[in-house]
């Protein structure tokens, strides 16, 4: 992306709720050196392969539930405002369909959420899958469309 820019000159990168709290500061500091010094952090880092945490995680049966599983993946609902959207649906339709659905959040702040997120392929946060299936990402589903979602998952 930055090599597309013509210049970095009034350039604002503004971290938003995509920056969980208490990230170390050197991690905006790399950020910030990354802009203006692009080509010394780019070889810098051409070599570099991140550790992957070998972290299992064990997905729902999908296919043998009692009841709709809904799981909201989110930075965190408590600091992302499209994440508390997001959980705030799922929760209303908690309320609405009460013992008869299961409902969980899965935040990224937590290694084995991320774990998580890769298993199961999580494109975007905050998304929502019922039984397993993508049905809502990034797009906060209206009360209408998240309990017709819940509904058919019940057939």
């Amino acid at each position: 992306m930055l090599d597309k820019m013509k210049g970095c000159k009034n350039f604002i990168l503004a971290p938003g709720c995509d920056m969980p709290y208490d990230v170390p500061v050197e991690n905006a500091i790399g950020v910030a050196q990354a802009v203006y010094e692009t080509d010394s952090v780019r070889e810098m880092l051409k070599n570099y392969v991140a550790e992957d945490e070998d972290i299992e995680v064990e997905l729902p049966d999908y296919e043998h539930l009692e009841k709709p599983l809904v799981e909201v993946f989110t930075l965190d609902s408590a600091t992302c405002a499209a994440c508390t959207y997001m959980m705030g649906a799922a929760n209303e339709a908690k309320k609405t369909f009460g013992d008869a659905i299961d409902m969980v959040e899965y935040k990224f702040t937590l290694k084995e959420n991320i774990a998580r997120c890769k298993k199961m392929g999580v494109p975007n946060l905050p998304s929502m899958y019922i039984n397993g299936e993508l049905k809502f990402r990034s797009l906060v589903p209206s009360k209408e469309e998240l309990e017709g979602a819940i509904r058919a998952a019940m057939k």
